[in-house]
């Protein structure tokens, strides 16, 4: 899953340059999503590039012609135009070759002569062997690059394609895409800032194979944890268990129970601007534990005593600074806009989102919520049922609006 906006890409103007490196055919699946998600998309190819895909793949997905050569455009200054005229020039896959001429201020051909017009506009991600990676002029063209505030999303790690393993691999799709996403979002408003956000579902054990627990999927959590690193923030993730995806440049710290989210939100907490409490905690847990596993053919019935989780958001409200922010959320099947206005005020928060449980539509194990945002400057926005990506996007709106009142 990636985390952003809906509407992001609709109508943005986004360049792929594309260099001779075996991951070439990543970069087919992020044209298409691009292109799918409402964005222009232009590829430009290295004549290297072509002896991995050929230009009529990006042509089939693009619905435009792929350029290749500075003086194949009729008459136009191809570079100047192709570089004024989009939003962000992605080089993907970057070989050491290309690092090296626009780190140099070399320009051979038409992908090196329009990354010297505009280079706030580029997002660099290398990817070549491991033993390339590391060599140290690779890395000294990197240092300039980034000295000179050039995007560069570092290359992950893992099985290459000759055999060996080690940093080096393109970034998943998806990191790509989020990489983009930060790096087209125009409101930096957290700069500087850290945000802490908390999502998922805790886990009560009953036993080794049994706990009580919620169907919490983690995905608001992780789109706020997103929307944040959009924002400018550094951002760290207290993550219950989860299949999701962890957000590129996002830390994650993975706990399982109440007990274990409160003590790693109150360790975290004074060292953050933000926090965002967004996990579902489970309300009550066994009071004992049991070593090993029960029995079903030893007992006809099973009696649990429940015993309540501690309440975390009071405790982090009590000891928040003045300066620190605080978002609570809650989520019901009943009543939301009374019960979020309740724990505003009972839990001494900054704001809350109250969220209405309506099974298949909002809530838990679906990707849209229904949700009103209170504040306690009095403040009231309901939302319609929204993508919890854009749900996201919205709570920070009115958290700058709320910050700038």
């Amino acid at each position: 899953m990636i985390y952003h906006p809906s509407n992001l890409w609709k109508n943005k103007n986004i360049l792929v340059g594309i260099c001779g490196g075996i991951a070439a055919f990543k970069i087919a699946h992020l044209v298409s999503y691009l292109v799918k998600s409402g964005a222009n998309v232009q590829v430009v190819m290295t004549d290297n590039a072509q002896y991995f895909v050929g230009k009529s793949t990006f042509e089939a997905l693009t619905g435009r012609k792929v350029y290749d050569h500075l003086f194949n455009a009729e008459g136009k200054i191809l570079h100047i135009e192709l570089a004024r005229k989009n939003d962000l020039i992605l080089v993907a896959p970057a070989t050491a070759n290309i690092i090296a001429k626009i780190a140099c201020g070399i320009g051979d051909d038409l992908l090196s002569t329009l990354c010297l017009v505009e280079p706030q506009k580029l997002l660099i991600v290398p990817a070549m062997n491991h033993r390339m990676w590391r060599n140290p002029a690779v890395q000294e063209n990197l240092n300039v690059l980034k000295k000179r505030n050039i995007g560069v999303l570092l290359p992950e790690s893992g099985k290459l394609a000759c055999g060996e393993e080690g940093e080096g691999r393109l970034p998943e799709v998806e990191n790509i895409i989020e990489k983009m996403f930060y790096f087209v979002y125009n409101d930096k408003f957290l700069l500087g800032k850290k945000v802490l956000v908390t999502a998922g579902a805790t886990r009560e054990w009953v036993d080794p194979v049994r706990y009580v627990s919620n169907p919490s999927s983690g995905i608001m959590g992780y789109s706020l944890a997103a929307q944040a690193k959009a924002l400018g923030a550094e951002v760290t993730l207290i993550s219950g268990k989860t299949h999701l995806r962890v957000p590129a440049s996002v830390e994650r710290e993975e706990i399982d129970t109440a007990l274990q989210l409160a003590e790693k939100t109150q360790k975290l907490f004074p060292s953050y601007d933000f926090l965002f409490m967004s996990a579902a905690v489970s309300d009550f847990r066994p009071e004992t534990q049991k070593p090993s596993k029960i029995k079903k053919h030893q007992q006809e019935t099973l009696e649990l005593r429940l015993v309540p989780t501690p309440d975390i958001l009071s405790m982090v409200s009590k000891t928040k600074r003045p300066e620190q922010v605080v978002v609570g959320f809650c989520a019901e099947t009943d009543n939301p806009l009374e019960e979020g206005r309740r724990k505003l005020q009972e839990k001494n928060l900054d704001l809350i989102v109250a969220n209405l449980v309506d099974k298949d539509k909002s809530g838990f194990e679906v990707l849209t919520n229904k949700a009103w945002i209170i504040d306690r400057k009095g403040k009231e926005v309901e939302l319609p049922l929204l993508d919890k990506r854009d749900l996201a996007e919205k709570i920070f709106l009115h958290l700058k609006d709320f910050l700038q009142q």
